[in-house]
């Protein structure tokens, strides 16, 4: 009987032997586990987990051989490795817990980045698109336009007016020379290109009105109102930006609508029975044209010419019967002017 109760207690206390063995060895293995290098961490927890496993597997294991052991009824007082035991969970408790994983540091900025940004700057700005070069000055769309114009002259002139009147054989000279009595005239001219031939050529039409015409200086007279209708043609050469020189000519008629000296003169014969008109009275016309023109705007040109004109004017030209007798009068003026227009041109 005494051999039995002997066995049963060394069979009762055999697992807290083990539980405090395993606490030693926990206690012992800690700072070692804390002192060893970070990139053995993992493998430290890996054996420690094992270790637990192993323990957690060898404590159910002896539990059932002290469960089938009556409980004594005094408990003996517990070892001296048991606080160490009670605190070695608490030590293991460190490596089991999952360290914190390190905050992942920001990837550094790469060329890719940047490029990657480019694109989207791309699609957000649209492409600047070219702006198309205004059209030249002198390009043919605005040199092919008809344009009208209107200008004031300012001339001088020498002139002569050649007439005679005869009665049978006897002649009586009736001629002199004269200026001029006035030196202001408008013209209003239209001309188009000729774009067969080239678009810097034009030809047009024109207006010239004089007023009253009359000869001054020494010997005054009268002749009317003076208008001309002429032709003209021209050539621009350009010089400078919207610049060109023209050279042209003009050829037209006269026509002298008499008033003042002249119409009493006419008047005059007409009561002596000579059968002289009233009508207006023609003549032609003829000369060069040298000038500078400049664009302003799409629409409009400046410009200005110099103008020398050759005229010839038919006043009398009658031979007739009159009483038995051979009656002529035969008058006509040749004149030379220069003078400078000064003027606009408008597109129409």
């Amino acid at each position: 009987m005494p051999l039995s109760t002997r066995s049963h207690n060394m069979f009762q206390q055999l697992p807290r032997v083990c539980c405090g063995v395993l606490s030693a060895l926990l206690v012992l293995a800690a700072p070692v586990v804390e002192a060893a290098p970070k990139s053995s961490k993992k493998s430290a927890r890996t054996s420690a987990s094992k270790k637990a496993s192993k323990t957690a597997k060898t404590a159910p294991a002896a539990q059932p051989e002290s469960a089938r052991e009556p409980a004594p009824s005094t408990p003996a007082p517990p070892p001296a490795e048991a606080p160490a035991a009670a605190a070695a969970p608490a030590v293991e408790s460190k490596p089991e817990e999952a360290p914190p994983r390190p905050a992942l540091e920001p990837k550094p900025v790469v060329a890719a980045r940047p490029a990657a940004s480019r694109p989207a700057a791309s699609r957000s700005t649209p492409p600047a698109r070219s702006t198309p070069a205004p059209a030249p000055a002198s390009s043919p769309i605005a040199s092919g336009r008809t344009r009208v114009g209107v200008g004031g002259d300012v001339f001088l002139e020498s002139s002569r007016m050649t007439g005679e009147q005869g009665i049978n054989t006897s002649r009586r000279d009736e001629s002199f020379d004269y200026s001029s009595a006035g030196f202001l005239s408008a013209t209003a001219w239209l001309n188009t290109p000729v774009t067969v031939l080239s678009n810097r050529l034009r030809v047009g039409a024109g207006l010239r009105i004089f007023g009253n015409y009359a000869a001054g200086g020494g010997r005054e007279f009268g002749f009317g109102l003076l208008n001309e209708v002429f032709i003209s043609g021209e050539y621009g050469l350009p010089v400078a930006d919207k610049t060109e020189v023209t050279f042209g000519g003009r050829v037209g008629m006269s026509l002298l609508v008499p008033n003042r000296e002249f119409a009493a003169e006419i008047r005059r014969l007409q009561e002596q029975g000579v059968h002289v008109w009233s009508l207006p009275r023609v003549g032609w016309l003829a000369g060069p044209t040298v000038g500078a023109r400049r664009q302003m705007t799409d629409r409009i040109w400046l410009r200005a010419d110099v103008v020398a004109q050759v005229e010839q004017q038919y006043l009398f030209f009658t031979s007739q019967e009159l009483s038995g007798l051979r009656f002529t009068k035969n008058w006509s003026t040749l004149g030379l002017r220069l003078g400078l227009t000064l003027g606009a041109e408008f597109a129409l």
